[in-house]
């Protein structure tokens, strides 16, 4: 078994965008519903309630999704029937947000699908995108990684196995501009993954 994330820097998604984002995930295994019952699940975030599991109507939660009555929705994807991915949709302070995708409790098999699911989902949201965080470990889960996608002099006090960001974030950055990545348009990415 596995900890780690895998975090989704992009623009607010409406919903036309977040069905986009479901049907890559579900076209490459991570599943919305749960694969026998079929229910889909959102995760309380308190303050009366944390981590319960509430059954929610698919077309619910996409509207919930759109982060347009709120500033963060938790909900479970399936890549089977006993594991799930904890995913959270959080809107930032500017307007835009991120995608948490847990990677924790998974087989290396099983997070490697949810790693390429959530690529595809990146690779198809090009023109949105401005940061990506791998860390299949979760060993750096505390740097402030919006931050350094955005260029702020965050400490980096360790390497993720990606990091993506735009090149002038990374232009902006003390460590990163100094440190080798590899161009792979609109994202220049560094770490152990960098070239994949």
């Amino acid at each position: 078994m596995s900890d780690g994330f895998y975090h989704w820097y992009t623009g607010r998604q409406d919903r036309g965008g977040v069905e986009r984002v479901l049907h890559v995930l579900e076209t490459h295994g991570v599943r919305l519903a749960h694969p026998s019952s079929q229910v889909v699940t959102a995760v309380t975030n308190g303050p009366d309630s944390w981590g319960e599991q509430l059954p929610v109507e698919r077309a619910e939660l996409i509207g919930l999704l759109t982060l347009t009555d709120g500033t963060e929705v938790n909900f479970q994807f399936w890549l089977n029937e006993r594991t799930d991915m904890f995913t959270r949709f959080r809107r930032l302070a500017d307007g835009r947000m991120v995608a948490e995708f847990g990677l924790d409790g998974m087989w290396s098999t099983e997070q490697e699908t949810a790693v390429r699911a959530i690529s595809h989902v990146v690779d198809t949201d090009q023109g949105s995108t401005w940061g990506v965080v791998i860390d299949r470990r979760g060993l750096t889960e505390e740097t402030d990684w919006a931050g350094v996608a955005l260029g702020r002099p965050v400490e980096i006090t360790g390497w993720p196995d990606a990091l993506g960001v735009r090149p002038e974030a990374a232009a902006r950055h003390p460590r990163l501009r100094s440190a080798q990545g590899v161009s792979r348009p609109p994202l220049v990415f560094f770490g152990k993954d960098a070239g994949g």
